[in-house]
């Protein structure tokens, strides 16, 4: 094999370790559901992760198979890892923030509508 064929092998398995971390936030959402942040429900976080390196492993192992990558190889393992890390230092932090935003737009709307609701109240006891 040579240096051009290991290159986009390797440029693969950073994809693939991307999406990687993607898929990821769908399981810590489910994390998150189940109430398995904060050290709550460790057994469960634990299951969770299971099912999510189950899952990584079987999905690399098809696209290994479809895409015919050669035996297994150490460069392949360093590209998952490379791909996690640069989804964890740019996306994640932009996802993050605009997961934030949303929540903050959202509060501050819920908060409007109760005072409006509370403020309509107020003025029907006073006409009635």
């Amino acid at each position: 094999m040579d240096v051009k064929n290991q290159l986009q092998y390797f440029l693969l398995s950073v994809l693939v370790g991307f999406i990687g971390g993607l898929i990821y936030e769908i399981f810590a959402f489910f994390r998150l559901l189940l109430g398995c942040e904060k050290g709550k429900r460790k057994v469960l976080g634990i299951i969770v992760d299971i099912i999510y390196a189950f899952l990584f492993a079987i999905s690399w192992t098809i696209i290994s198979f479809l895409l015919k990558f050669p035996d297994f190889r150490v460069y392949m393992c360093i590209g998952w890892l490379v791909g996690g890390i640069i989804y964890a230092k740019t996306l994640r932090i932009i996802l993050a923030f605009f997961k934030k935003v949303c929540y903050n737009v959202t509060a501050s709307m819920v908060k409007k509508v109760k005072s409006k609701i509370k403020t309509l109240k107020k003025r029907e006891d006073l006409d009635i």
